[in-house]
């Protein structure tokens, strides 16, 4: 017999994402920890893309934490001033792994939870991301069969949609719903719904707000 013990105590005070205003040199995260007993928790800065070959512009000050039961802790991530775009928004991972305790009897399994969360570093830009959303375009993909459909970012902005579905015209939809997309500034994003082969009428989905809030909306095609 092997038992396990989860720590996941630790919370972010309702955000599942921050937002780093180019304004300011540094950004304060608060970790809040839930639990019963004190919490060593290990915090990491990544990009967000696929590249993790580049030199990272920031830091965190405090990579070690220890909270205190049902206790509050801050970690604040500095920005050298140079290294990022000027231009648009740059996208990086926030990794808070909770680092088990030592297990106390033979044969228990001691499981770290990491939580990644979403850093987006946003210069001062033109316009606002409401505006950037409005301005995306969905059209039917040209290199791919029909049920595919291409959306341009023509904004600054980071886009983040989830449950994107495909429907006709009665509202029906067509295929299994896209869970999570995120659509990088100037760029283009192919959208292909597993088990939908016809062109579609109308697209629904929901935005993801600064403050991590989704608001659904639909657009005819």
């Amino acid at each position: 017999m092997v038992s396990t013990n989860v720590q996941a105590e630790i919370s972010f005070g309702g955000f599942t994402r921050f937002i780093f205003d180019g304004k300011q040199k540094s950004l304060m995260v608060t970790l809040d920890n839930e639990g019963d007993a004190p919490a060593l928790v290990q915090s990491l800065l990544h990009w967000g893309d696929q590249d993790q070959v580049r030199d990272l512009p920031m830091v965190v000050n405090k990579p070690l934490l220890l909270i205190p039961a049902h206790g509050k802790a801050s970690l604040t991530i500095f920005y050298q001033g140079v290294g990022l775009p000027s231009d648009r928004e740059s996208f990086f991972l926030l990794s808070v792994m909770q680092v088990p305790e030592k297990p106390r009897q033979e044969n228990n399994i001691q499981i770290a939870l990491q939580h990644n969360l979403k850093l987006i570093f946003r210069p001062k830009l033109p316009g606002s991301l409401e505006d950037a959303l409005e301005k995306l375009h969905w059209a039917p993909s040209p290199k791919a069969p029909p049920g595919a459909y291409l959306a341009r970012n023509d904004s600054p902005y980071y886009l983040t949609l989830t449950e994107v579905a495909l429907r006709d015209r009665a509202g029906n939809s067509c295929g299994e719903a896209v869970e999570h997309l995120m659509i990088a500034p100037f760029s283009s994003y192919e959208l292909q719904v597993p088990g939908c082969s016809k062109a579609a009428g109308q697209i629904a989905y929901k935005f993801i707000s600064d403050s991590g809030i989704a608001h659904a909306r639909q657009i005819d095609l």
